[in-house]
């Protein structure tokens, strides 16, 4: 709640009917960061900042009662400690030339002669109404919205350990904004690196920090990010006597009393919330976790990374200092509207007295609107009790970033452990469908084991360099692959076939041998085979009941029954080729079937080789070296010149011409 001297609060409270209560708003601009002074939050005239603004909106240009300013501590249903909601401006101006997008304003209102400051906003949106071309609404919103951004760069670069004061100190450098000067509960606890983002929600940063501090992130009316923590809110010597009727909150503390409201629109829970008596520390929903206090009303932190890598001693005491900060505190769930009161904060303590109740509650959201008419609307939501999940186990296993984790549920049953510094993973997890077995080395390899009812798979990858095999078993086949980029060998084994896909084939075995150039070496036999387009070098086929040899000097042999190519047939004793035979009863000689053509190496009478026609059984041509024996030459060139003659006629009669003689 603001310090506000009484002479002050009096001018609010009383009717603006006269000119010492009338409300003048001002929106001072200004190009840069506006720096202010922390003890100008009011001021007797005017505020002294040493900045010229570049541009000021007055009630002259604002639109009568169009103001309204939401302010959200805790926008959840029920308390959730930590959130850093950004405040909220709306108004209406006319004939306001100057763009005022991306501009940040500081708003005041005097009254009475007194200024006091109601916020830094940043202008949003600056856009023009449709049914007034002279109006334009501007939608702006505190200095909260500096936390969205990517922070990744600056939590890589910081130097671990440190202490959460150093932490947060060094977050808000890094945004650009101011703290107001407190200490935090936790502020020396010590801070490891026990993340490695790639991206990192700077608000989300700050709702870490608050939450393990039982706070909230809010910035006050002069643009400081504040910490705001809930006031004791009544005091209950035993949970027998809750909630009994002559037990009635009544110690709560830093609260406003309301004195005026308007009954008709202000409403309220029969109920008050129970007061957190129990405090869980975990990772996630199902884990082994931490707890302080005995209660069943259980307040749970869940996956708070600025705790991650803390000892089993060191947990007990972060979450009993929390206990602190959250347990009694218990409220009435309201809806309370009344005259604007600008001391009164969120976070702050509400006392209302009905005409036959008492509303203790807190200003979890404030919304203020009007002008002149300037009034306040304080909401807070909660439930009787908090409905939670709870896990199995005693502690969080956690040390220098390690961390064991185990989730029960209908669903899954699970275990993961986690060592952040090492970067490595390993989790097992069962359901209903699969058995799941993982260990992840962070960009460097993963493996994976899936059991289901169909399909057992299992996968290895060497992410550095990009190698990956696979199995896989079905009920109709087994199937092995293993990669290396786009380059991949496939093993596939099926009840009719079994398919080999790869870019070389190596076989080593005690008969057999394959190299990856294709070479193979082998013993014993090749039955029912086609050789195409090959060469033999050396060694032996088996062939039927024969053998084909080929030595290294090229020498070859064929030993077989029978071989039969078509026209070619190869016998144990003879070869035909065609019409004509080779046969080991008469060496050296090629013959045709009906015995009229014979090529032989040499004769019984001991001639060289020859080439022998006959007709009939009887000789009638042979060719040999230097020799041709035949009965007759014929001449059918130039038939015309020979008249049917032949050699040796045509030479008689050369004969007789010459000699003059008769043969």
């Amino acid at each position: 709640m603001l310090n506000i001297p009484e002479e002050i609060k009096a001018l609010y409270r009383a009717d603006n009917l006269s000119t010492a209560t009338q409300r003048h708003l001002k929106l001072r601009f200004y190009d840069g960061k506006i720096n202010l002074p922390e003890d100008v939050l009011f001021h007797k005239e005017s505020l002294p900042v040493d900045q010229e603004p570049i541009y000021v909106i007055d009630n002259s240009q604002i639109i009568s009662e169009s103001l309204t300013i939401e302010e959200n501590l805790c926008a959840s249903p029920d308390l959730k400690f930590g959130e850093c909601n950004s405040t909220q401006f709306d108004i209406v101006v006319a004939d306001v030339l100057l763009d005022l997008t991306g501009k940040e304003f500081i708003l005041t209102v005097e009254v009475g002669g007194y200024e006091m400051a109601m916020g830094v906003y940043k202008v949003d949106s600056f856009v023009r109404e449709q049914a007034d071309r002279r109006r334009k609404k501007i939608v702006a919103y505190d200095r909260m919205l500096k936390f969205d951004v990517d922070v990744a760069e600056w939590y890589q670069g910081l130097s671990f350990p440190m202490t959460l004061k150093q932490f947060r100190d060094s977050l808000c450098a890094y945004v650009g904004v101011t703290q107001i000067s407190v200490i935090l509960p936790l502020d020396d606890m010590q801070i490891t690196k026990t993340i490695d983002p790639e991206q990192l929600d700077g608000r989300k940063v700050l709702i870490a920090i608050c939450e393990i501090n039982g706070c909230f992130g809010n910035f006050d009316k002069i643009g400081r990010l504040t910490y705001k923590f809930l006031g004791f809110s009544g005091l209950f010597p035993s949970e027998t006597l809750y909630p009994s009727d002559d037990l009635f909150p009544s110690e709560m503390t830093n609260a406003e009393n309301l004195s005026r409201y308007k009954q008709s629109e202000t409403y309220y829970e029969d109920f008050v919330t129970r007061p957190f008596n129990k405090v869980q520390i975990r990772q996630e929903e199902g884990d082994v976790g931490v707890s302080y206090g005995s209660g069943k009303n259980c307040y749970i932190i869940q996956g708070n990374y600025l705790v991650y890598g803390k000892s089993a001693e060191e947990l007990p005491s972060i979450a009993a200092t929390v206990y602190e900060q959250i347990s009694r505190r218990i409220y009435k769930p309201s809806h309370i509207v009344g005259p604007a009161l600008p001391w009164v904060e969120v976070g702050d303590g509400i006392i209302c007295y009905t005409t036959d109740d008492v509303i203790e509650t807190y200003c979890l959201k404030r919304t203020m609107k009007g002008i002149q008419g300037m009034m306040d609307t304080y909401e807070s939501q909660g439930s009787s009790e908090r409905e939670q999940s709870f896990g199995l186990g005693d502690q969080i296993i956690q040390l220098e970033g390690k961390a064991a984790v185990i989730k029960k549920s209908v669903e899954e049953v699970s275990v993961r452990v986690t060592d952040l510094k090492a970067e490595t993973e390993a989790k097992f997890a069962i359901t209903a469908e699969q058995i799941l077995a993982e260990v992840t080395r962070a960009k460097q390899a993963e493996a994976s084991l899936s059991i289901r009812a169909d399909q057992i798979a299992l996968s290895v990858t060497n992410l550095t360099n990009d190698t990956n095999s696979r199995f896989m078993q079905t009920a109709e086949q087994i199937a092995l692959k293993v990669s290396k980029g786009q380059v991949s060998s496939q093993l596939s084994v099926e009840s009719d076939k079994v398919t080999i896909s790869s870019n070389r084939l190596i076989v080593n075995s005690t008969n057999f041998q394959l190299d990856g150039n294709g070479n193979a070496t082998f013993s014993g036999k090749v039955q029912g085979a086609q050789v195409v387009g090959s060469s033999i070098s050396g060694g032996s086929i088996n062939i039927g009941g024969g053998t084909f040899w080929v030595d290294s000097g090229g020498n070859a042999a064929i030993n077989a029954g029978q071989i039969n190519l078509g026209s070619v047939n190869i016998n144990p004793n003879y070869s035909d080729l065609g019409a004509f035979r080779v046969t080991s009863q008469r060496y050296g000689a090629i013959y045709s079937a009906n015995g009229e053509i014979e090529l032989v190496t040499s004769q019984n009478d001991g001639t060289g080789p020859a080439l022998i026609l006959k007709r009939g059984g009887n000789v009638s041509t042979r060719v040999g070296y230097g020799s041709i024996v035949t009965g007759d030459i014929w001449l059918t060139n130039r038939s015309d010149f020979w008249g049917g003659w032949t050699i040796t006629d045509e030479i008689i009669l050369l004969h007789n011409r010459v000699f003059g003689t008769s043969y």
